[in-house]
């Protein structure tokens, strides 16, 4: 139920992706991207780009630590209401919850990294 974990693992992915951008297109190139396809708009879409690049490490801690502590306190409030065998199916929801946020935590990191390496033709 701590936030820091997720916000570890959102800042390694940023980290991550941005160095393989950066080693695929170089300094320049992986700017440009930022700057967006049409050169006299993009003294607006570079700032845009840059806020929603460090927005996406805020989505992701969000994400992952809000469903887990929502899945934490769901399971809390039924352990402490019925007993044990009544909230199984609950601890099981839990889980497939936690492996379902695993996956879309994976998905997401995948297409940042697919965005960050890809050269625009």
């Amino acid at each position: 139920m701590s936030p820091y974990v997720p916000l570890g693992l959102a800042v390694t992915v940023f980290i991550y992706y941005n160095f393989h951008g950066i080693r695929t297109q170089g300094p320049i190139g992986y700017l440009k991207h930022f700057a967006g396809p049409i050169w006299w708009i993009s003294w607006l879409l570079f700032p845009i780009e840059i806020i929603s690049h460090l927005a996406r490490m805020m989505s992701l801690t969000i994400r992952l630590w809000a469903n887990m502590f929502a899945g934490d306190l769901v399971t809390l409030v039924f352990f402490s209401l019925f007993p044990i065998g009544l909230t199984l199916p609950f601890m099981g929801l839990h889980i497939f919850v936690s492996i379902v946020q695993a996956l879309v935590f994976m998905i997401l990191a995948m297409i940042y990294l697919g965005q960050a390496v890809a050269h625009e033709h």
